[in-house]
């Protein structure tokens, strides 16, 4: 046993040099024989021999390997075709590393990723089984002792839209419940993430499914606005010293905007499409306008209204009427769709990454952060039907379904549509009360959720208790609200911040008079169809 973990010990610091450092105090303590015992004993393993001869294990009374044949199984159990199939695998947890140790002599070259909690069960499987086969993975990753939060990270690249045939939904999972027993609590936080990670993913892939065609149609049809209206570099970590608030077309903004002038002279206001008719009927200019959206009726939300004293955001891929939208000025942030981000990398076109995360107001969140804000509110980000409402009266939203109403198709049949459309389920706001959310809203929260606890350095608020209670976002007082200090000028000179000058014309004729090519296609074989 000694001259396997001297073996091991040695591999794992060649391999991982800086894990090895911050594990020195454990691993001094496992010095001979006697050291290994006291280890294995403070797991609760009983160390024992299969059938075969092979050494196995239980702990706390579960067999962790196979009391019979472990090597065999762990080989049975890698030769599954589905492990095949995947370009990456995953283990909640690897006991003595029976399977782990098999993955890496049948498939040396994949991506592996090993998660463990606790280092001392890392540890004991390195006084027991050689693991050299692991430590010789070309692409391994250790995830010992990594917050549940950001285990994510570790196989989905966040940078780009995951349609379904990546990160998560290409990766192999191995879920043996003996070996996450010792930290159940810890691995149901990851399979919670993952799952609903995939679940998101798999919304991806409908979308270009049922939006491909569009987005690549709205692209091509926008590409020049890369060299008519400038990125958001310039305000990247500008505008750290002043809060934000983002403004949704939630019901409970109602009770908001009577005071939302005064709200503005003390925040950055960033609103949503969606809410921009409310807003403006009730006499505000926001300060950013976000759409998103590449549908015709995310523009029907811009449609007829003009901001003069607003910015609009939105990418390269948006419905094309909202590049005439008249407002003080458009601005581009980086495409999330593959045709902008082609030309974004070939013009090298830095225009600000406020990332995915499904709804422009988690667009809005990532524009506020962007700019370095440590303060963030939120107002009418509801992502609940609060007293049975789906958004404030006024909104272009409630408008539409007014002008779309016949006898036949009331008002009512289109609230009714959206409350019971994706699976009503009930939530609990910031008051305590029972609200009514539904499957597409618990995945906003669930990326609010996430998002934050990723963020810590910044504080989210919101303004309206009646909302649902998101974990990361706190209440805060609306009055406590309006005592924040007057920004007016510091904001002036926030949205004065000098910006990056668009592509030159040149430039991206040149490359325009070549698309779609071979390299595009190379990155972006999917949307072949679509040409």
């Amino acid at each position: 046993m000694n001259s396997i973990w001297n073996k091991n010990l040695e591999s794992f610091r060649r391999r991982f040099p800086a894990l090895f450092e911050m594990c020195k105090k454990d691993i001094s303590a496992i010095k001979d024989e006697e050291g290994s015992a006291a280890l294995i004993s403070s797991l609760k393993w009983e160390v024992l021999t299969a059938k075969n001869g092979d050494i196995s294990a239980r702990e706390g009374g579960t067999a962790l390997h196979s009391l019979y044949n472990p090597s065999r199984e762990a080989s049975n159990a890698v030769a599954q075709p589905a492990v095949a199939e995947k370009s990456s695998t995953f283990f909640y947890g690897f006991g003595l590393g029976w399977q782990v140790i098999e993955f890496c002599k049948k498939y040396p070259e994949k991506k592996l990723v090993l998660l463990e909690p606790d280092l001392l069960h890392l540890l004991g499987a390195l006084c027991i089984l050689d693991w050299s086969a692991v430590f010789a993975q070309e692409q391994l990753i250790l995830a010992v002792g990594c917050p549940q939060e950001s285990v994510l990270s570790l196989i989905e690249d966040s940078s780009k839209v995951n349609v379904g045939d990546t990160g998560v939904n290409d990766t192999f999972f191995f879920d043996i419940p003996a070996f996450t027993n010792h930290a159940a609590e810890y691995f149901n936080d990851v399979r919670t993430i993952i799952k609903r990670n995939q679940r998101k993913n798999e919304i991806n892939a409908a979308t270009l499914k049922k939006f491909g065609k569009l987005w690549v149609r709205n692209s091509v049809k926008n590409i020049a606005q890369l060299s008519r209206c400038q990125g958001l570099a310039g305000f990247k970590d500008a505008g750290g010293a002043l809060p934000f608030l983002i403004v949704g077309a939630g019901p409970s903004l109602e009770g908001i905007l009577p005071q939302l002038a005064e709200l503005k002279k003390r925040m950055v206001i960033v609103c949503v499409e969606t809410a921009l008719h409310t807003l403006l009927k009730a006499g505000i200019q926001p300060d950013f306008i976000m759409l998103m959206d590449p549908q015709f009726w995310a523009y029907r939300h811009i449609a007829g209204l003009s901001a003069p004293e607003a910015i609009l955001i939105t990418e390269v891929s948006a419905y094309p009427a909202v590049f005439r939208f008249p407002c003080k000025k458009i601005m581009l942030c980086k495409s999330q769709f593959p045709v902008g981000q082609y030309f974004e990398k070939k013009l090298s076109l830095d225009l600000g990454d406020l990332g995915t995360g499904g709804s422009v107001a988690s667009a809005a969140w990532n524009f506020a952060y962007y700019c370095g804000a440590k303060t963030i509110f939120t107002a009418g980000l509801d992502l609940s039907f609060p007293a049975k409402q789906t958004h404030i009266k006024g909104s272009s939203a409630e408008e539409t379904f007014h002008t779309r109403a016949q006898r036949t198709n009331t008002v009512e049949n289109f609230t009714a549509g959206l409350l019971f459309g994706a699976n009503a389920s009930p939530a609990e706001n910031y008051l305590g009360q029972r609200v009514t959310t539904d499957s597409r809203m618990k995945m906003f929260a669930w990326w609010f959720e996430a998002r934050l606890a990723n963020c810590p350095d910044t504080k989210t608020f919101t303004l309206c208790p009646q909302s649902m209670k998101i974990p990361g976002i706190e209440a805060c007082d609306l009055q406590a609200a309006l005592k924040l200090p007057d920004i007016t000028v510091q904001k002036e000179a926030f949205l004065a911040g000098k910006m990056q000058s668009p592509a030159s014309e040149h430039s991206l004729k040149a490359i325009s008079d070549t698309f779609p090519n071979s390299e595009f296609f190379e990155e972006a074989p999917f949307l072949r169809p679509y040409f």
